[in-house]
């Protein structure tokens, strides 16, 4: 059993504990996971979108929205192309169910379908400007799409690519690009799924038909001290940070003609605090001349939305507000200004935040599905996503959640990844991502449940077809495996185009190694799917291999590339120098420990903390717990040979139920009364409605 655990620094731990009040083994795993960043904790302990980055942190995102606006102002056609994959399919149906309510007219939708390869094509740009359509919005797509964009724009056709695959050395002429992956772009996150990039783009257009659009105020507040005013100040836009001030001053000492704070307050724009009368005599006292500013006070605005502030101070408030925990202003007082009066303004404002919970239900499983980095924003984004799952889900995925036994219980992100991407996918995968496309835009319930039956069907054909198609490229990959010294897999068989990327998921799975699938379209073109994981980057990969590929795109652990069939001999020959080149890696990979678990410390706790940690997924792994001694209490006897062990063990005094589905016999000797070393996953298994607490055992040896 390898394994390794992080050292905590135990006064970080009891920092982290005292701030936030909460348990010091949930601080150590905060410590050791590297999360107790302000930032960090601010997703980590949050779902609320009043949380979420704004949407408007992307520099062309104004641009974008004004002219969408115009676009819809003007009854233009607006052309909506998206990707056959399920983070394509969501985008699409997200981005035209928001303007559809906006109220665009005529929108065109369209997917891959059959054989077509991903992006912009020839084809794809012809029908654009066939349908008259004058503008185009890529979602999932369009940041390599230099050479299409341009000409479109040459026919008249704006463009709007949304997107979050790594761009190459130049971009699209698009009007807007909102693209997190592109250095520069603003925004502070670059792992958002092209749907979270699409609903930032609808979050953003409900914003822009609020009075908040384009408001730009200045928040100040000023604090006495013995014999100095201290004071502060920060002007928005769009509740962005655009310049702040802060200065501190002795009593009656200054003119306030060399103010640099009575400068900034006097630009002419509404100035916002809390009890008017307080702040207007610190100011006061604060120069030796008399001093006229206006000041807006909001008091009586938040105390009608929050009841909480009612009669308190600025300053009591900063003591009890949940956002101020997450600041690094350099005022806590101002900072609580700033987080009441955007969350009452946003509260106030219905039309941005109501009605979200199905576009958020899309942006989590899109999110989960595509393998982005469950970590920042991300977190809150996919919580608030299950939680609409969970409780709000629209029509068309009730059945779909209730035929997966999902419906009306708690959706976890391993539920996305195991049952509800592979059913959405297996649309694409068969080449047919209309039939999911139109399962999320119908509202009619007939036509939900004949499609949810479609696609159902389609997820058993796809698993038949992924099993056969798996069962004959097992043989090829481990010669592959073999030929590449243990290092990579390479799978080169006539197999349907859109299984390409399950087949080197479950090769991954089941080698560890980075694996890449090759497959020949109809119409002779290679077509290629990479998987990895760990440090690998499977995109930045395919970099050396750009001169003889027709395009490639993806993220760090999922990508793929079409290219001509003529170069597939030059492309294994740079591939092998490659791999060759490689370090190798460990035989046994170390497991990440989270915590080590005593006897006094097994208890239901842990699947509270386990909960907390949630969602979990690409780089935030299952809490991982470890015991150095249990005594087997009991085995469970499989049925039809299966491979995985049920058994029990004794700890602190009560029995625990466990499961180990990589269990090998001949490696791992346990019987009944035996005493076992193992790590673990708390983990609830829900079966018919009933739930259990379980270990899922992740490594497990006999000890002495």
């Amino acid at each position: 059993m390898i394994y390794s655990i992080k050292k905590a620094d135990s006064t970080k731990v009891r920092k982290i504990s005292e701030e936030y009040n909460i348990g010091m083994l949930k601080s150590t795993i905060i410590e050791r996971r590297g999360l107790s960043d302000r930032e960090s904790m601010k997703f980590l302990f949050e779902s609320d979108l009043v949380y979420q980055n704004s949407p408007f942190l992307f520099d062309d995102m104004d641009s974008a929205v004004e002219r969408i606006n115009q676009a819809i102002d003007e009854g233009e056609r607006i052309f909506i192309f998206g990707d056959r994959d399920t983070d394509g399919i969501t985008s699409t149906a997200l981005l035209y169910k928001e303007l559809s309510r906006l109220g665009a007219k005529d929108i065109t939708l369209r997917l891959p379908v059959n054989d077509e390869p991903y992006g912009l094509t020839s084809d794809i740009i012809g029908e654009v400007v066939d349908s008259s359509s004058t503008l185009l919005i890529t979602v999932d797509n369009g940041i390599s799409a230099i050479d299409e964009i341009r000409i479109l724009r040459d026919e008249g056709v704006d463009t709007i690519v949304v997107d979050h695959h790594l761009p190459s050395s130049s971009f699209p002429p698009a009007v807007a690009i909102l693209d997190p992956k592109i250095e520069g772009s603003g925004y502070p996150f670059e792992g958002l799924s092209g749907c979270a990039v699409a609903f930032k783009l609808c979050y953003a257009l409900r914003f822009s038909r609020s009075p908040l659009y384009q408001s730009e105020l200045i928040f100040f507040h000023a604090v006495p001290g013995n014999d100095t005013i201290k004071m502060s100040a920060v002007k928005m836009l769009n509740f962005i940070r655009e310049d702040e001030c802060y200065e501190e001053l002795s009593l009656n000492m200054v003119s306030s003609s060399s103010s640099r704070m009575v400068s900034f307050l006097n630009q002419g724009l509404p100035i916002v605090v809390i009890d008017r009368d307080q702040e207007l005599r610190a100011l006061e006292n604060a120069f030796s001349d008399r001093i006229e500013i206006a000041l807006n006070d909001v008091r009586p605005e938040l105390e009608s939305v929050i009841s909480s502030v009612r009669g308190k101070s600025l300053f009591t408030l900063s003591n009890i507000s949940r956002a101020v925990r997450y600041s690094d202003g350099k005022d806590r007082e101002l900072d609580t200004l700033i987080s009441l009066f955007r969350s009452a303004m946003l509260y106030k404002s219905r039309d941005i935040s109501e009605g979200l919970d199905e576009a958020l239900a899309l942006t989590a499983i899109a999110t989960v599905a595509d393998l982005m980095p469950l970590r920042n924003e991300n977190m809150l984004l996919v919580k608030a996503g299950l939680k609409a799952l969970e409780n709000n889900p629209p029509d068309y995925l009730k059945i779909v959640l209730s035929s997966l036994d999902l419906l009306g219980r708690k959706v976890r992100s391993k539920d996305i990844s195991y049952y509800l991407a592979p059913l959405i996918n297996s649309s694409g995968r068969l080449g047919k991502p209309d039939v999911a496309l139109n399962l999320f835009l119908s509202g009619n319930r007939d036509d939900i449940k004949r499609l949810s039956e479609e696609l159902i069907e389609m997820n058993r054909e796809r698993k038949a077809n992924t099993e056969e198609a798996y069962q004959s490229v097992r043989d090829e990959a481990d010669a592959s495996l073999s030929f590449y010294l243990g290092r990579f897999i390479l799978v080169e068989k006539d197999i349907p185009r859109g299984l390409t990327g399950a087949i080197a998921s479950r090769l991954l799975n089941e080698k560890g190694r980075p694996t890449l699938v090759l497959a020949v379209t109809d119409d002779g073109r290679i077509s290629a799917s990479m998987r990895s994981r760990g440090n690998f980057n499977s995109r930045e990969f395919l970099e050396d291999f750009a001169p003889i590929l027709q395009d490639y795109g993806g993220h760090s652990y999922a990508a793929g590339f079409s290219m001509a069939k003529e170069n597939l001999e030059e492309f294994k020959a740079i591939l092998a120098d490659k791999v060759f080149s490689m370090k190798d890696e460990e035989e046994e990979e170390s497991i990440n420990v989270d915590a080590e678990i005593p006897e006094s410390y097994m208890g239901k706790e842990l699947w509270a903390i386990a909960d907390f940690f949630e969602p979990y997924g690409q780089e935030n792994e299952c809490l991982h717990f470890h015991i150095r001694r249990a005594k087997v209490v009991e085995i469970v006897p499989n049925r039809n040979g299966a491979s995985y062990l049920r058994f029990s063990i004794s700890y602190n005094g009560e029995i625990w139920p466990a499961v180990f589905w990589d269990f090998d016999p001949e490696k791992e000797h346990v019987e009944k009364g035996s005493s076992v070393e193992l790590i673990f996953t708390p983990e609830v298994n829900t079966y018919k409605g009933f739930s259990k607490l379980q270990l899922n055992v992740v490594s497990l040896s006999a000890v002495q």
